[in-house]
């Protein structure tokens, strides 16, 4: 703290404080009791009253003394400042930073902790009364309210008035950044002070480096951690699955409390409803299943959702399929090849798959490359580039460098072209059962996927079902990979090495062929278009499409189907949508003609969910927590003026002088009688009566 005077050129006046201990030294001393007969004595009393003594009332001389010091000390004004407050005539700009997440909705008591955050802000805004203030929102995008701090106030106090909560994760360093960038600017003292209740999640481990005459002020409006339970993941497995087909979706829920709680979790799949009752352990999660199975194709909505608590807002979670009516498989075999007609077959006893020759236009989910060799690398780019899953089976005449080159594998082993083998009593596959394709055929109960014999297969190295970037499907007894798959990007490459003419394995009149191979294509589709990550609340929605007759009829449609304004772009990749509002957690629909088109999944900041409040101070700053604290700070910003306290305590001064003068008077107009001893040692005629009184000895006959 500092400690200023208004007027310093009166603190002159100190010098009164002096002014009791002259007048003591002057004073006339108490003379001393004589008993007297002569003149000569009454002579020798007034010489000794006389002189300059040392003052004997040491009680009175001090309460004088600070009485005088009191009121000269009143006449300077003195007033009291905090010592990060303004000086007197100073600029004073102040940025206020309020956070307005969406765990500032939490209640706690009658209100939310935002509405304690906005009603102290305000108080203290208009107690401290800078100069120059500005108001800068926390949230995922921080704006300020003026470009640059201003004078007025009252429009900063309206606005925390109307804040309210958004289901966003805060932006701790672009919201401190701006508030630094306008201080930048301004003169005199430079104040930050935060109103937030600190989560743990974002402000544990958060250094600001702020300037060394830029001063912060921290506040926090948490009281307690409320218990909260919330969904944090939605998992539908496959991304892109077809009529029919069985769709797994894992729910996690987490505790966010000290309790064990229990719950009712519900899945909504376009109307479908299902409920489990579940148990989330203290500080813990839980994962549930549940299965699906879509019964039309297009554009699947999930929802998952918990009964309500005290803080509903992460209580839901969403997820966006796209559901196809069948599987395209497109193949450069020749349609009158046993092979194609092999799976033709296959594809009608399936009936979600489709064979189409190469010459088609349409998109194929599966390419499948019969007799590969080096003549086609730049189409098998081309379709992986479109993110169609790509299997290749090489010929013979295919170079094992090419093939190595193809897969991202190392050449050195890869000499010569790819070997032709061929054997009467064939060969066995062995399949890796932790594959995902092959996981449904562990447990025995459908054989083995590949059981047959193959009578025909190419040399390849061993080495290539155990590099670095492969995922063996299958191999032979003596190590030749049989299938293996390579991770591309998006795309996913099979190196097949399986031949399914039935002139050259029986593999195909096998029971579990036609399992098999519907498992396989199912595990190996294309990765969706459809977003793979669900956008989170607090950004702009984006959207875009090759299809030029969609130009200027896209509409966009919040969760509460409420239209939202949308900027249409031309770009090279075809036109984009991009919403003008930020979004908020829910299904978002993309229409055109009224018809639905498209639809984003936006998902509650999981990080908002942990309602508790960091328990150590930042680094830069410490933590006020209560509203008492602020308002002292307050006090201490504008100045706490001491003239009256200290005029009140002269005055204080004084009377306890008088109450002591009045008392030492009483007790000095007592009567003293001589005692008889002294009266016989005196002449008869001078034995008498004395009356101690407050200016000396007196005798009466």
């Amino acid at each position: 703290m500092k400690l200023l005077f208004q007027s310093p050129i009166l603190l002159g006046l100190l010098a009164l404080a002096l002014l009791p201990f002259v007048v003591h030294l002057l004073s006339r001393a108490r003379p001393q009791e004589r008993i007297f007969s002569h003149i000569r004595f009454l002579k020798m009393v007034m010489r000794q009253t006389a002189r300059i003594k040392k003052p004997r009332d040491r009680w009175l001389l001090i309460l004088r003394s600070f009485a005088l010091l009191c009121l000269a000390a009143a006449f300077s004004l003195p007033f009291l400042v905090g010592k990060n407050a303004a000086l007197p005539g100073e600029e004073h700009t102040m940025i206020l930073l309020m956070d307005r997440s969406a765990s500032m909705a939490a209640r706690e008591g009658a209100g939310s902790r935002l509405e304690s955050a906005s009603s102290l802000a305000e108080s203290y805004l208009r107690e401290v009364k800078p100069t120059q203030a500005n108001l800068i929102w926390i949230d995922s995008q921080p704006a300020a309210l003026f470009p640059a701090p201003g004078p007025n106030l009252d429009h900063i106090a309206n606005e925390l008035k109307r804040v309210q909560p958004l289901p966003e994760a805060d932006n701790l360093p672009a919201a401190m950044e701006l508030a630094l960038q306008q201080l930048s600017f301004a003169k005199g003292h430079r104040e930050v002070v935060i109103f937030s209740d600190f989560p743990a999640a974002s402000w544990t481990n958060f250094q600001a480096a702020l300037p060394p005459d830029v001063k912060a002020t921290l506040h926090r409006v948490a009281t307690s951690a409320p218990a909260n339970i919330a969904v944090t993941q939605l998992l539908p497995t496959p991304k892109k699955p077809v009529i029919g087909q069985e769709i797994i979706v894992l729910v996690r829920t987490k505790n966010f409390s000290a309790e064990a709680v229990r719950s009712q979790l519900t899945v909504d799949a376009a109307g479908a409803r299902q409920s489990q009752a579940i148990e989330i352990p203290s500080w813990g999660e839980t994962e549930t299943a549940f299965t699906i199975r879509p019964a039309r194709a297009g554009i699947l909505a999930i929802s998952a959702s918990l009964a309500t608590d005290l803080f509903p807002a992460d209580n839901a979670r969403h997820a966006v399929l796209e559901v196809k009516e069948s599987l395209l498989l497109r193949s450069d075999a020749p349609q009158d090849q046993r092979e194609m007609q092999l799976m033709s077959k296959a594809a009608r006893a399936l009936g979600w798959l489709e064979i189409d020759p190469t010459t088609s236009n349409r998109q194929a989910d599966f390419v499948f490359f019969s007799s590969w060799n080096d003549e086609s690398l730049a189409l098998i780019t081309a379709e992986m580039a479109k993110g169609s899953t790509v299997i290749v089976r090489p010929s013979a005449l295919c170079s094992l460098q090419a093939l190595a080159k193809l897969c991202g594998l190392s050449q050195e082993e890869a000499i010569g072209a790819a070997t032709l083998d061929l054997s009467q009593n064939g060969w066995k596959v062995i399949p890796n059962e932790n594959y995902v394709s092959n996981q449904l055929f562990k447990s025995g109960d459908f054989g083995n996927p590949y059981a047959g014999t193959f009578r025909e297969r190419l040399k390849l190295p061993t080495s290539w079902s155990e590099s670095q970037n492969a995922r063996p499907i299958a191999r032979y007894t003596d190590g030749v990979p049989a299938a293996v798959a390579f991770q591309q990007g998006k795309s996913t490459l099979i190196l097949w090495n399986l031949s399914l003419d039935p002139a050259k394995s029986d593999w195909c009149s096998q029971n579990s062929f036609l399992p098999a191979w519907g498992e396989f294509l199912l595990r190996h589709l294309p990765q969706s278009n459809v977003q793979e990550q669900p956008n989170i609340s607090g950004t702009q929605l984006r959207w875009s499409s090759q299809d030029p007759s969609l130009s200027g009829s896209v509409t966009l449609l919040d969760p509460t189907q409420q239209p939202k304004d949308i900027i249409e772009t031309t770009t090279q990749e075809g036109t984009l949508w991009t919403s003008k509002e930020r979004s908020q957690p829910g299904i978002y629909r993309w229409l055109s003609s009224q018809q639905e088109i498209h639809l984003t999944a936006v998902e509650f900041p999981e990080s908002e969910s942990d309602l508790r409040s960091i328990t150590q101070d930042p680094a830069f700053a410490s933590i006020q927590q209560s509203s008492n604290s602020l308002a002292r700070q307050a006090a201490l910003s504008r100045g706490i003026t001491l003239w009256p306290w200290l005029a009140l305590a002269a005055l204080l001064f004084l009377a306890m002088e008088s109450l002591l003068h009045i008392r030492s008077t009483k007790l000095t107009t007592a009567w003293t009688p001589f005692s008889p001893t002294t009266c016989l040692s005196l002449q008869p005629h001078c034995c008498s009566a004395l009356w101690r009184g407050p200016r000396g000895v007196h005798r009466y006959r």
